[in-house]
């Protein structure tokens, strides 16, 4: 016997003004967010260097020190954030996040910098569970593929915004243009870097700190209110083959591209001899050009009518995604450091789509008071197994396989492309699972129909505040 299902009080959705604000808020906290996160990326010799550690350590950097927090807090924020106000729990981890990213800069040691990765992804591990949910209480279905798509576009752009960052900075230190900064004149690039960014988050934590809560819509798996784990379990026990195979899958391309992030800037300029501020300008320009592509062209390819008609239509996109990113993975194959910087760009491209996707189809299968669980399941599968491994699979490579570092975009190839083909497989997999499931009528269906019918209706307009 299932638990029933409560419905939440309909309310009319926040004015235009007021849902696109909260949407351009969370856009600056999404590229704060990443760059935060993957500029350690384009700074790997001077730190590898500097700490005199090996590309194995940096790959703990990179992945398990970042995952610790970021997935041992996850779930549990997550139902925090399914119960409390989002907007504040937002702002909380927002600070943690920057005073983290700065304290980083300040690492005497390979320990302190891997405790100030620990503290960001800790921090970092209120976004998702905190933004999709407000995002899905802000815009009917029909008009959320838009809003998600430019909130993720931040995360998308910032990794060319990280490397651009990055390039201005290591060509100004040299010229001693930071020297007015307390200590900063003897400073190591990198560490400049670290203070920098993580300075740029007491915009964000103002700004969220004049953003209300929007009222939550929908239904809710807990036939009650209050705090039950047990109705959740049920429902993902419930559908276990179709949100298995949708998780190990995005997991499997999160694993697939964490390696391709993390290592390319490496490979450019090992394979190809490039020095780190060329390859920096380099990525910067193509990344945000392909990132911004890639998150625009998915919010409104969500949006079009044909791929909302169909529940399956998202799961066959999803599925298609991870085979076109296959060219990426053979980048060091190409014999010009301009066409395989073109090549990892591609996978930039590709790589938001999947994750708006995914996020889309969570949104419409989750009820009210499981979305921001969801999401932070998502970052449990897509951060411990693709943010953990990937990086840390290609250094083990590089070192004990090829023994040679100059290889490492071999040990790409060989890491990548075997899991964007699993990738691809298991999501068609879950979309024959989704079929089974909508046939006889479960809870999932339910809830999918719960909210389909509003996907006509015109967008509501709250009262003008």
């Amino acid at each position: 016997m299932t638990t029933p299902m409560r419905a939440l009080a309909a309310s009319p959705y926040p004015g235009r003004a007021a849902a696109w604000g909260l949407v351009a808020i969370l856009f600056l906290a999404s590229i704060l967010n990443t760059i935060d996160r993957s500029m350690l990326n384009f700074l790997v010799d001077s730190v590898r260097r500097d700490l005199a550690i090996s590309d194995v350590q940096v790959s703990l950097l990179q992945g398990l020190s970042f995952s610790l927090f970021y997935v041992s807090a996850g779930l549990p924020l997550g139902l925090i954030a399914d119960r409390v106000s989002r907007v504040r729990l937002l702002m909380l981890g927002s600070f943690i996040w920057s005073a983290a990213t700065l304290a980083s800069g300040l690492a005497p040691s390979y320990f302190w910098l891997f405790a100030g990765r620990m503290m960001v992804g800790f921090g970092e591990a209120t976004l998702g569970p905190c933004a999709m949910p407000l995002i899905s209480d802000s815009f009917p279905p029909a008009r959320r593929g838009r809003p998600i798509s430019l909130h993720l576009l931040g995360g998308s752009i910032a990794s060319g915004l990280s490397a651009v960052l990055i390039g201005w900075i290591l060509r100004q230190a040299p010229r001693g243009s930071f020297a007015f900064f307390p200590g900063a004149a003897h400073a190591a690039a990198w560490r400049i870097a670290f203070v920098i960014a993580g300075a740029l988050g007491i915009f964000l934590v103002g700004s969220l700190a004049c953003l209300p809560e929007p009222a939550r819509r929908g239904v809710a798996v807990n036939a009650q209110t209050g705090f039950r784990l047990g109705p959740i379990a049920a429902y993902l026990r419930e559908n276990a083959a179709l949100f298995l195979l949708l998780y190990l899958g995005f997991a499997a391309f999160s694993l697939a591209t964490w390696a391709m992030v993390n290592w390319s800037a490496a490979m450019l300029m090992r394979q190809y001899a490039l020095s780190q501020a060329a390859v920096a300008q380099a990525f910067g320009t193509n990344f945000i050009i392909a990132g911004a592509a890639g998150a625009l062209l998915s919010g409104q390819l969500m949006d079009l009518k044909p791929v909302n008609a169909t529940p399956g239509a998202k799961l066959v996109i999803l599925g298609i995604l991870p085979l076109c990113t296959l060219p990426a993975a053979c980048a060091t194959l190409s014999h010009s450091s301009g066409f395989a910087t073109l090549l990892v760009a591609s996978m930039i491209l590709l790589s938001p789509m999947v994750s708006i996707v995914m996020l889309r189809v969570l949104s419409e299968m989750m009820p009210n008071d499981m979305r921001g669980f969801s999401v932070s399941l998502l970052s449990l599968f897509g951060t411990m197994i693709g943010g953990v491994l990937g990086p840390l699979l290609v250094a083990l490579c590089t070192e004990h396989v090829f023994a040679n570092d100059r290889m490492v975009g071999r040990s790409i190839l060989v890491v990548a492309v075997p899991f964007l083909l699993v990738s691809s497989a298991c999501t068609f997999g879950a979309r024959h699972a989704l079929g089974q499931s909508l046939a006889a009528g479960t809870r999932l269906a339910r809830t999918i129909a719960a909210d389909r019918p509003q996907i006509t209706q015109p967008c509501q307009r709250g009262p003008r505040s």
